[in-house]
């Protein structure tokens, strides 16, 4: 079974959006079943329930499986006060039907400060009282992180989880979580397969004798993020695992980096 610990300690975190029913459990229990030890939800994904039937139907001991998810109002909008937030976060681990999480993180910035500010006591609140281990954020720019240390009984935030790949580096933002000791998560790392056919990714996977999604993720793994990728087809969950046998090359690397449009080269919405 491949391990999906890298040695510098960075592991691939699975992806569960538009993921539901049978199919979201059936695609945590392979995922498990692939070696991998940390599974990403979200309220907004609407399928919290389905990864708590996996966790239970699996023979993994749940310590040794690390649960985040996120809270949101909306997706791109905050709960408006703590307690309305505070309540929508216990509701969560009551769906995922567990006794804590290991990470919660707040879905994205939104354009409330004071909902912002809201939501985040509130995951304070849920480590005050065993109910998270960790707390977080997701989407969150330099001005947001600014901001949310002005104020937060718990700094750093153990993640910001942000859209990350060869062609949307996010760099001013990076430096600044490595330079707080924010961990960073790479959303969207395969970059839902929209830049399969790229020449040049093309010709490194040929190079290396690996697929065009194993660059992506060891890409990630090398320059210090988390990847997140998305479970769904078995085959490519054993695949995309097995990136530990190799590394890129610091010219290839570089030349990856080169492949940066910054906003342009995104492909989720700006929040």
């Amino acid at each position: 079974m491949p391990s999906t610990s890298d040695t510098i300690g960075i592991s691939i975190a699975v992806g569960t959006d538009k993921l539901h029913g049978k199919d979201c459990v059936d695609a945590i229990l392979a995922s498990l079943a692939a070696g991998y030890r940390s599974i990403d939800t979200a309220q907004a994904y609407g399928n919290e329930e389905n990864i708590g039937e996996a966790l239970r139907q699996s023979d993994i001991p749940r310590g040794e499986i690390n649960v985040s998810t996120k809270i949101s109002d909306g997706f791109c909008s905050n709960p408006s006060d703590t307690d309305r937030a505070y309540e929508s976060a216990l509701a969560s681990i009551r769906r995922l039907g567990v006794s804590s999480v290991d990470l919660f993180l707040v879905h994205a910035p939104g354009t409330d400060d004071e909902a912002r500010r809201a939501t985040w006591q509130a995951l304070e609140r849920l480590v005050d009282e065993g109910f998270a281990k960790s707390i977080g954020v997701s989407n969150y720019g330099e001005k947001h992180l600014i901001e949310l240390r002005a104020y937060a009984r718990f700094w750093p935030p153990k993640v910001n989880q942000i859209e990350l790949h060869p062609w949307c580096q996010q760099r001013n933002v990076v430096q600044f979580c490595r330079s707080q000791g924010i961990e960073v998560q790479a959303a969207c790392a395969l970059v839902r397969n929209r830049r399969s056919s790229d020449p040049g990714l093309h010709a490194l996977a040929t190079k290396y004798g690996k697929s065009t999604a194993q660059m992506l993720i060891r890409y990630s793994i090398q320059k210090g993020w988390t990847p997140v990728v998305k479970a769904g087809n078995p085959a490519h969950l054993r695949e995309n695992a097995n990136v530990h046998d190799f590394s890129i090359g610091i010219e290839d690397m570089c030349l990856m980096d080169t492949w940066d449009e910054g906003n342009r080269g995104a492909i989720c919405e700006s929040l």
